[in-house]
């Protein structure tokens, strides 16, 4: 089972990074945002603020890890004044940390996707269900196995011999 929550960061001159790190353990006295489970991160969308001068670009680059060893790139190139003020994104980050980093322009960018909690021990419930499930289809096929033995006892009982079939002539016609 899964929590999915609303996220977003906005970056800009004031804030150029930011990073996504839901693991780092929050202050003693702030209990609010305790989560235990995988953290995953998915970017939907960036949204270049109507503050923007024209002709001023703004790129945004992404540090996260990689298959077999860190990678930054930049995912986010947005132009003022051009009438094409946000972009659609399909950014998954399975792995935190993940740095952004307004590294061109001044912003205001808008990060906005979905950050997903996948709750902790979850696994133990799933294993127990599937052996419900197992216990279930062998009650099941030994019931049917009985079925047969009794069918099977029935038909020996009857002289032991299988009943004829009638026969079928296909040529009259």
């Amino acid at each position: 089972m899964t929590e999915d929550y609303f996220w977003g960061v906005t970056l800009d001159k004031t804030k150029v990074t930011e990073v996504w790190d839901p693991d780092v353990k929050p202050d003693a006295n702030d209990s609010s945002h305790v989560f235990r489970g995988e953290h995953t991160l998915l970017v939907k969308q960036a949204v270049l603020g109507p503050e923007v001068p024209d002709g001023e670009v703004n790129v945004i680059e992404v540090e996260a890890m990689g298959y077999k060893s860190d990678i930054k790139f930049p995912v986010v190139v947005l132009k003022g004044g051009t009438g094409h003020s946000q972009c659609v994104l399909d950014l998954l980050f399975p792995d935190p940390p993940v740095t952004f980093k307004l590294v061109k322009g001044n912003g205001p960018i808008h990060l906005l996707g979905n950050h997903s909690v996948g709750i902790a021990g979850e696994g133990m419930a799933d294993e127990e269900d599937d052996d419900e499930i197992d216990e279930e289809f062998e009650e099941e096929e030994e019931e049917v196995d009985e079925k047969k033995r009794k069918i099977a006892a029935n038909s020996n009982s009857k002289g032991g011999k299988a009943a004829k079939r009638p026969k079928i002539d296909n040529e009259s016609n």
